[in-house]
């Protein structure tokens, strides 16, 4: 009995201390098998990081980064550090997406550059070229600024224009006519104003226009340079306006006759020359006009008792000999005189003529050289546009004398 009972006891002990030794042995099995996975994840990182640096090396940032870079750096990061699984694998995320954007970049703007800078020079040089002439005059006109007094070197030219001829009948450009002034009147110590003549820019403290656009009783002129679109400030550059200091009539000036109907608004401070304030140049002495091709300007009536317009106006009218003219008149019913400072401007039947309100307005020629003059300034007519009565314009060679000596032009 007793070797019974030490036998069963002797199962009975020894089963649970196998069970024992087996059950720790069982459990220290798979804390080794938890180990390895710990370790092989770690081994996993090993070539992250290799093919992590390989793109970056190798030129191969396209295919690499969307299979390998997302799948094995999502891994690996997640079991070694868990407490920061979630904002880290946006990290490194961020990061991968990053590195292969900079790899392109790098790699694509050494090539870009060359390309962009010889297309960007390239395009440069043919701007450079066809604008070379206006790019020329407006580097003179801003780098002559300063000498605003040097009005001889700047007069007549239109640094805006790029062409050269220009078609009559039509709407100006802005820019198109920079020695063109728009002469206005106030009254009432300036708390009314309105548009009364056209004028022309001589130097910067001299503007011509008509004796007639003389200011009214308790009224004073003032001149707007640079203007183009009187509805509004809408052009590239703004209007420049200045007051009148006084106003100087020529002494031969008959308000019946029209004679020497000429007078010059001296500014109060000198204008400042700019690329659509330019002044216009004087014409030679002993020119004879007869036959060609004037342009006069202005802001005056479309036709006779007509519309004003907003924008400015051209118009291109012949040169029309003054006995001619003297005939025209007759023909038309007229017994005037046409006196030798006159000139003549216009067509036998009409059609295109200066009206009212461009009175002291310019009418200009080009000289050869590219410069434009002046050959007149519009004084009066009869209607406007009417068959036999053409444009009556103060002659500037004619009054060149009287200008040199006040203005020194």
């Amino acid at each position: 009995m007793q070797d019974l009972k030490e036998i069963v006891y002797n199962r009975v002990n020894a089963t649970p201390a196998a069970i024992s030794n087996q059950a720790s042995t069982v459990t220290k099995r798979p804390a080794t098998t938890t180990k390895k996975p710990v370790r092989k994840p770690a081994t996993t990182t090993k070539p992250s990081y290799i093919t992590t640096k390989k793109p970056v090396t190798t030129k191969r940032p396209v295919n690499r980064p969307t299979t390998l870079k997302p799948s094995v750096s999502e891994k690996p990061v997640r079991p070694s550090k868990p407490t920061t699984t979630k904002p880290k694998p946006t990290a490194a995320s961020g990061a991968t997406t990053k590195r292969p954007q900079v790899t392109t970049k790098r790699t694509r703007p050494t090539r870009r550059p060359t390309t962009t800078l010889a297309t960007s020079t390239e395009a440069i040089i043919a701007e450079e070229e066809e604008t070379s002439i206006a790019n020329a005059v407006e580097t003179t006109i801003s780098s002559q600024i300063t000498s605003s007094n040097d009005f001889r070197s700047q007069c007549g030219i239109r640094p805006l224009i790029k062409s050269g001829r220009i078609v009559g009948g039509k709407a100006a450009t802005f820019g198109e006519w920079p020695w063109q002034v728009l002469v206005r009147e106030a009254t009432w110590l300036g708390l009314f104003t309105k548009n009364k003549c056209g004028g022309v820019l001589i130097t910067d403290k001299y503007v011509i226009t008509a004796a007639h656009c003389q200011p009214g009783f308790l009224a004073t002129l003032v001149a707007v340079f640079g203007e183009f679109d009187l509805s509004g400030e809408l052009e590239e550059k703004r209007s420049v306006t200045r007051n009148v200091r006084r106003v100087i009539v020529n002494r031969g000036y008959n308000p019946t006759t029209f004679e020497s109907d000429l007078a010059l608004l001296e500014l109060e401070s000198p204008i400042q020359f700019d690329v659509h304030i330019v002044p216009i140049c004087m014409p030679e002495d002993g020119i004879d006009f007869t036959g060609r091709m004037a342009t006069v300007t202005g802001w005056g009536r479309l036709k006779y008792n007509g519309g004003v317009p907003s924008v400015l106006q051209e118009v291109q009218v012949p040169i029309i000999k003054n006995s001619v003219c003297q005939e025209m008149f007759q023909t038309g019913g007229h017994s005037k005189l046409i006196l030798d400072s006159f000139l003549c401007a216009g067509y036998a039947n009409g059609q295109k003529d200066s009206c009212e309100g461009d009175s002291g307005g310019p009418l200009v020629m080009q000289r050869p050289d590219g410069r434009w003059f002046l050959v007149g300034t519009v004084s009066h007519g009869i209607t406007c546009a009417a068959p036999y009565l053409p444009g009556v314009y103060m002659r500037t060679t004619y009054f060149k004398p009287w200008l040199h000596s006040i203005t020194g032009v």
